[in-house]
């Protein structure tokens, strides 16, 4: 509630998302202010949580009086985690699931995970990139992250969830953050 913030603006949100995926390239230390800065300018607080015990929750939204309200979770602390619970959250702004008097369905958290990972990585491109790779080497995703302006754990995270990389591959492209 001390975080002060301009009006809510979600189509600067909307304008600003690959400015702010440009951010999952750089340190921890590098982005946060800025960050933070660029979500204040859109009515935004961003407040970062600690993990909730027996808990697997990332990420909350909600309006808070004049401003909207992202929590993020320390949970997990790798950077695609990070990454992908915010713009999940962005997607429910930018959805308009806020707007709604009843609870957040689940078509709803399916249609925000969805434009999450297409956002941060667009379908496309990816579906292309998984079609032409049968075997994922460092190289090949290297050179994709690059082409996508995203860090490299990002894809890799994608990869591990969708069955197409073993969990324990490539953990080494992926950051972990120390929230705080």
């Amino acid at each position: 509630r001390e975080i002060q913030t301009s009006k809510i603006n979600i189509e600067r949100l909307t304008k600003m998302i690959p400015n702010i995926k440009e951010m999952t390239q750089k340190d921890l230390s590098e982005f946060s202010s800025d960050l933070i800065d660029l979500l204040a300018g859109c009515g935004i607080a961003l407040v970062i949580l600690p993990s909730l015990k027996g808990s697997y929750l990332h990420g909350v939204t909600f309006k808070d009086g004049k401003k909207i309200v992202i929590g993020i979770t320390n949970r997990g602390k790798y950077a695609d985690r990070f990454w992908f619970s915010l713009f999940h959250e962005f997607a429910h702004v930018i959805l308009g699931h806020l707007d709604k008097t009843e609870d957040i369905t689940e078509q709803e958290e399916a249609d925000a995970a969805d434009w999450a990972a297409n956002t941060l990585i667009d379908n496309h491109e990816y579906s292309s990139f998984v079609d032409l790779h049968k075997r994922f080497n460092r190289s090949a995703i290297l050179e994709f992250s690059k082409r996508m302006d995203i860090a490299p754990g990002i894809v890799v995270g994608r990869l591990q969830k969708e069955g197409k990389l073993g969990h324990s591959e490539f953990n080494d492209l992926k950051t972990k953050y120390e929230l705080v």
